[in-house]
């Protein structure tokens, strides 16, 4: 990824020093100027703030848990779209087949950001006031409805450089990416454009996260136990069955295409309201700033991630000098079993530690399985039930022991029997 100074991975690093509630300090970078968001927008992403994660892996001069708080860096969110979807999502300029590895990472260096030439502005605040849609760590997300003329200036004023540009910038470049590839639609949260004088990344409004639709059945399986349901994931068998093949087979385009995601879990999934006759939610794959394209020449180590989701070599390479942090196949298949975990028992498999450096801990053991068969939804994930059976070989400690991406759809949909 993008990021200022990345850090040469031939040179030893210092140790990093794991504090949950501050920025982990990798990296030094220069002060830059700031200003208030565009006046044109309007943040929202969610009916909930995406999970917290340890923040910026970078030097950061305020405790804070967001990224855009002080800087005009977002993404936009499209409602009552009518332009033709499939015309927005192909690149203007910079695409190519990728046929074989020196063409891959020839193509990778040309790609630049489909741009979005069109006028947008923002939406009035919803009934509770909030002019927010969610905040994640580089950036402040704004719903925004399209207007039909384009306009040759930008809506705002340039704004001046920050450490988080070069992050939405890459994120631009790799959805540009995904989104030339067929079948993008089915895994993805549609992406419009990127409007590079204000950064900000256009995409289209699903207002659902997954992480706010688990914790609300969660809340209900509680408030209604019965135990005809007790087993069943809080989701529902049926349900949570559903969004496992959708996510794994998501992941598997994605690992297909050379893209590791980075930052996998419950608040980067969106769902889509039904539209078949299941009923059933389609989740869509978001928030792309800590991913890399293995062909990269130059990867830049990973930006940010929530300990609650991140393997355990991940989190064990934050705090060794001698090892890059950069996200693998192996963290995405191990983050998505994590989140597909909180699925099944409605919380983290962490959720009983009562301190943040415990739940670090914990998480550094591999064994969040194992942790959830001993808290309170322990039923959930029995021994020989689809949870565990559809988990546990993803969940392996060990990397060279933990199921890749086709192995674990193949055995997914055997177990799972779809």
């Amino acid at each position: 990824m993008d990021t200022p100074n990345a850090t040469n991975h031939g040179q030893t690093r210092q140790a990093l020093q794991i504090l949950p509630t501050l920025p982990l300090n990798k990296k030094s970078l220069p002060t830059t100027s700031t200003s208030s968001p565009p006046e044109s927008l309007t943040a929202f992403k969610s009916t909930e703030p995406p999970t917290p994660p340890i923040t910026p892996l970078q030097r950061r001069h305020k405790r804070s848990s967001t990224s855009a708080g002080s800087v005009s860096l977002e993404r936009v969110t499209l409602e009552d779209h009518t332009l033709d979807v499939a015309k927005l999502l192909l690149p203007e300029q910079g695409m190519t087949e990728l046929s074989s590895s020196t063409s891959e990472e020839q193509s990778w260096v040309n790609i630049r950001p489909r741009i979005y030439a069109k006028q947008y502005r923002r939406q009035a605040p919803d009934l509770r006031g909030s002019e927010e849609f969610g905040r994640g760590v580089w950036s402040t997300v704004y719903r925004a409805v399209e207007v039909s003329t384009p306009h040759s200036a930008p809506l705002t004023p340039p704004i001046s450089p920050s450490s988080a540009s070069p992050v939405l910038d890459h994120e631009a470049r790799i959805l540009t990416y995904l989104h030339s590839l067929p079948k993008s639609s089915d895994y993805l949260v549609p992406f419009y454009g990127y409007d590079q004088p204000a950064h900000s990344i256009i995409l289209a409004a699903i207002p659902l996260s997954f992480d706010t639709h688990v914790k609300a059945a969660a809340g209900i399986a509680r408030a209604n136990f019965s135990t005809r349901t007790m087993f069943d994931p809080v989701t529902g068998a049926k349900e949570w069955s559903s969004f496992a093949t959708a996510l794994i087979s998501g992941l598997a385009f994605l690992h297909s295409n050379h893209c590791v995601h980075g930052d996998i879990k419950p608040a980067n999934i969106l769902l889509q309201p039904p539209y078949s006759e299941s009923g059933l939610y389609v989740p869509l794959y978001c928030d792309f700033s800590s991913s890399l394209i293995i062909t990269d020449p130059a990867p830049s180590e990973i930006t940010a991630l929530t300990p609650d989701y991140s393997s355990p070599e991940l989190l064990t390479s934050l705090i060794d000098p001698t090892r890059a942090t950069l996200p693998t196949f192996a963290a995405d298949v191990y983050a998505l079993a994590v989140t597909l975990l909180f699925a099944a028992i409605g919380e983290s498999p962490y959720a009983g530690a009562r301190m943040e450096v415990m739940k670090l801990s914990m998480a550094k053991e591999g064994r969040p399985l194992q942790f959830a068969k001993s808290g309170e939804q322990a039923a959930r994930v029995r021994k020989g039930g689809i949870v565990e059976r559809c988990l546990a070989e993803a969940l392996a400690k060990d990397v060279p022991m933990r199921w890749d991406v086709a192995r674990w759809e193949e055995e997914a949909a055997r177990v799972l029997d779809v």
